[in-house]
């Protein structure tokens, strides 16, 4: 029987559990974006309680991006200091840790908003320098590797759905050219520094000509097949077409897809509790999972859930910290 506590491998990681934490919002910063101590405290309850991955809040690197308010800005005075301290904190336990990389908007020096079908090649260039020089810092810095969102409406994964993307040159059309963009990336990536990249993408777009289930498995395979190094799933307005009451809605793709590519498909999405996620684990190709808000709701559950072999987390679901964008719970305080 498999359990989610196993020491496990995750490419070239040595994991101290299949269970990942995923970051959103840090807004627990003090004048010039330096990190308060609550956020190192926050990081220390995290790696030892027996998470075997972290990926970090989302970094944005344009001042100018939607979210920027609510992200870490990677160009602030204090990053690498700061940031040298948080992974030290996560190596010190042993857990590997990406950064994540997620933009809304892309500035290309004529739109401060430029669009997928705005951007020129030149435009198109100087996205995937500031991507590249993000890597570099990151690496700097000691991640561990990368993480690309191109999920949710994040700026990477309006360039890849067809809804958004209507270019005609070899950035449009097909899975392949809409996909070019990233591939080039990682590739470079690959090139410059060589650490693990990890990619975020949705199973599909509700909306018509948006990405479907069945493109978005082309691209999952394309980007494991041209240097991609790990998949976690995700999915925008993904509720509009589930019930409220189907909880793991993206089980059966990520599911499928670790039977279809060799690098670790990571599921997301309402997981709780230590029962179901055991029950998954032992009943489908599912071998790593990812938990974001229970982490808000209590930075070391997990100490508990493996002293007692059982546990839920206390996270109510309410969506507060994420539709507030905060990186605190508003259930509770402590």
């Amino acid at each position: 029987m498999k359990d989610i506590f196993d020491k496990c491998k995750f490419g070239e990681f040595n994991l101290n559990s299949r269970i990942i934490r995923t970051g959103a919002w840090e807004r627990q910063t003090e004048d010039g974006g330096f990190l308060s101590e609550e956020v190192f405290d926050r990081y220390e309850k995290m790696a030892k309680s027996g998470v075997g991955l972290i990926l970090s809040e989302m970094f944005a690197f344009d001042p100018k991006d939607r979210f920027y308010e609510y992200s870490t800005n990677i160009n602030y005075r204090g990053f690498i200091k700061d940031y040298k301290q948080i992974i030290d904190i996560c190596h010190n336990h042993d857990v590997p840790i990406l950064g994540q990389l997620a933009f809304f908007y892309f500035d290309d020096g004529d739109n401060q908003k430029a669009e997928p079908n705005d951007l020129t090649i030149e435009g198109i260039r100087k996205l995937q320098a500031e991507v590249i020089m993000v890597a570099k810092k990151f690496s700097f810095a000691g991640f561990d590797g990368i993480q690309i969102n191109m999920g949710n409406n994040f700026y990477l994964s309006r360039f890849t759905n067809p809804y958004f993307n209507q270019r005609e040159d070899e950035y449009g059309g097909n899975t392949l050219n809409r996909l070019r963009i990233v591939l080039e990336i990682i590739q470079l990536i690959k090139k410059s520094i060589g650490f693990h990249i990890s990619c975020r993408i949705n199973i599909e777009d509700v909306r018509n000509g948006g990405l479907t289930q069945e493109e978005s498995m082309k691209m999952a395979k394309l980007l494991a097949e041209n240097g991609a190094d790990s998949i976690q799933i995700t999915g925008r307005t993904i509720s509009m077409k589930y019930d409220a009451a189907e909880k793991h809605v993206f089980l059966d793709y990520a599911n499928k897809l670790s039977q279809e590519i060799d690098i670790p498909v990571i599921l997301a999405g309402n997981l709780r509790d230590m029962k179901t996620m055991n029950n998954i684990l032992n009943s489908s190709n599912v071998e790593f999972m990812s938990l974001s808000k229970p982490f808000v709701a209590q930075a070391d559950f997990l100490t508990d859930w493996k002293e007692n072999g059982e546990g839920t987390s206390r996270c109510k679901g309410c969506n507060n910290c994420y539709s507030k964008k905060e990186s605190r719970c508003f259930q509770y305080e402590d």
